[in-house]
């Protein structure tokens, strides 16, 4: 069983590689994801999109070298369901050069390790440098493969800065700047099938800390509407519900589901196929002095107090409207 871990900080795109490696490669797979905060999101898109296999750990972090439960799910993967490839994802806030201690004490003759890839978010680069220096220094230190992503349209400027820094933290990584959409499969098999397997030793990887941060989960939630929703996501921006790096989830909006992400300022809604009854509805909130309370009123069906106006018809909604909700309406 090949193993390959798929690192990069949160909202970096790990999900999104993952589904797209799954949809290039025709061997017998298994995903192994370590969400933080105890939920399932990203779990249910990739089996969702993919039809893949995917278990999940949720209970902490997996990246911390005195936590038994990626040694034992690895070793129970491989007994068990023993694929030909094991994509491991770690937390966005975990250590690489952690998880890579951990796998390469259970690697033998049936367990390959394959060298690590890091997606880097690029408008993200320089804040997560410096908010988050240890663990994302960490990440790109451990990685043998550094994939710059997200960009629409690329500053060749930053570029060259994000890879003349990646370069100084790990002069021996390869780095790419072309989309990975773009690359043709033989740069796919490349990954899985490398020419030369040699991740490291243990001291390549010194161990780190992941950084002090909060979660709040919500299960079976929902809004009244998908402008419910974005209303409630201007305010997370707007730094109005704390000091939120990443928010996502799946769920209700009136009669539609959707399926929303919010990192560093940004935020993407879309719709989405119903996930598992109302039940499958929920979403995680990852940040520092995270307001649960406002939140949850906003997006539990039992306590959605809040409610913006209704945009389209103007109509008041029962409940409390708040100021900043009439302000967003009346511009």
């Amino acid at each position: 069983m090949k193993v390959l871990v798929v690192s990069g900080f949160l909202g970096a795109g790990k999900t999104t590689f993952i589904q797209r490696l799954i949809s290039r490669s025709t061997e017998r797979l298994v995903v192994l994801e370590n969400e933080f905060g105890g939920t399932d999101v990203d779990r249910k898109i990739i089996a969702k999109d993919s039809g893949a296999e995917v278990q999940e750990l949720t209970e902490g972090c997996v990246c911390c070298t005195k936590s038994p439960q990626l040694h034992a799910s690895v070793m129970t993967i491989e007994s068990t369901v023993s694929p030909d490839l094991l994509i491991v994802e770690p937390s966005g806030v975990g250590a690489l050069g952690n998880v890579m201690r951990i796998l390469r004490k259970i690697e033998y003759e049936r367990i390959t390790l394959l060298p690590p890839v890091t997606i880097v978010d690029a408008e993200n680069f320089h804040q997560n440098l410096k908010l988050f220096e240890e663990v994302f220094t960490d990440q790109l230190k451990s990685s043998a493969r550094i994939l710059i992503s997200k960009p629409e349209n690329p500053d060749p400027r930053l570029y060259e800065d994000i890879r003349n820094r990646i370069r100084a933290l790990n002069p021996s990584a390869s780095v790419s700047e072309r989309h990975y959409s773009l690359e043709p499969d033989s740069w796919w098999q490349s990954l899985l099938n490398p020419a030369t397997v040699q991740v490291g030793t243990d001291a390549s990887y010194a161990e780190s800390r992941s950084p002090e941060l909060e979660t709040f989960t919500v299960k079976n939630c929902s809004v009244a509407s998908p402008v419910t929703l974005l209303w409630l996501l201007e305010r997370v921006v707007r730094g109005e519900c704390g000091f939120i790096v990443r928010a996502k989830g799946i769920l209700p909006a009136g009669k539609d589901w959707v399926r929303f992400d919010v990192v560093s300022g940004r935020i993407s809604v879309e719709g989405t196929e119903p996930v598992a009854g109302y039940s499958g509805a929920e979403c995680v909130w990852i940040g520092r002095g995270i307001n649960r309370e406002f939140i949850e009123k906003c997006i539990n069906p039992l306590r959605n107090e809040v409610r913006p106006f209704d945009v389209l018809s103007g109509n008041r909604r029962n409940g409390t409207v708040s100021d900043a909700a009439s302000e967003m309406v009346s511009h």
